[in-house]
């Protein structure tokens, strides 16, 4: 828990400091970034993760029974080109059930962005895909995680931008043996949406 206050708590830093502040009275910079093989980035992210649905390998869909949680999440970027960059990711997420148990999930991913420019606002398309470490109450499982997005940033000069993004997570929770019996597998819809503030370096 305490990972998720200082993930928020460094988030509302970002977006409540001068620099964002001015941006809303359209203080900032004339620049239009061109990126080159090299540069490189970092993100951070917090906000509300929503709790969609479950489905079964047979395609019935039930509900997940999970209260809107919050998420979190620092990333590192290096650009390709111009539009295309690659990196890693580590945060997570937490929602109770309605008996009050918590539910953790903590996600390590690789991700593939292209960006789509028209300045000062860039659109990334992003899919992130890795390991899945969840934990409910005492019981903890690795699955694998996949994560499509789409994110909108509003550049504020060369060093910085701050944007919204929504990001689908796809977690497949499957059984292979007797007990559980496969039956019992199902696939998590969930997401994310949060604020971003990135620094370019």
């Amino acid at each position: 828990m305490r990972f998720f206050a200082v993930l928020f708590l460094a988030a509302f830093c970002c977006m409540s400091s001068p620099a964002f502040v001015a941006a809303q009275e359209g203080d900032y910079d004339e620049y239009e970034p061109t990126f080159d093989m090299g540069d490189q980035m970092i993100i951070i992210s917090g906000g509300l993760f929503a709790p969609l649905f479950y489905q079964s390998l047979a395609g019935d869909i039930n509900s997940t029974r999970l209260t809107v949680g919050g998420v979190g999440s620092l990333q590192w970027s290096t650009y390709l080109n111009n539009n295309m960059s690659v990196g890693a990711e580590g945060g997570g997420m937490f929602a109770f059930t309605p008996n009050g148990r918590n539910l953790f999930m903590v996600p390590v991913t690789a991700r593939f962005s292209y960006v789509l420019r028209k300045h000062p606002f860039d659109f990334p398309l992003s899919l992130a895909a890795g390991l899945n470490f969840v934990r409910l109450d005492s019981t903890f499982r690795v699955m694998p995680i996949i994560k499509p997005g789409i994110s909108g940033f509003w550049s504020y000069n060369s060093s910085w931008s701050f944007g919204l993004n929504l990001v689908y997570w796809w977690v497949p929770d499957i059984y292979m043996g007797p007990s559980p019996p496969r039956e019992q597998s199902r696939l998590g819809n969930f997401l994310e949406v949060s604020l971003s503030a990135r620094y370019y370096f």
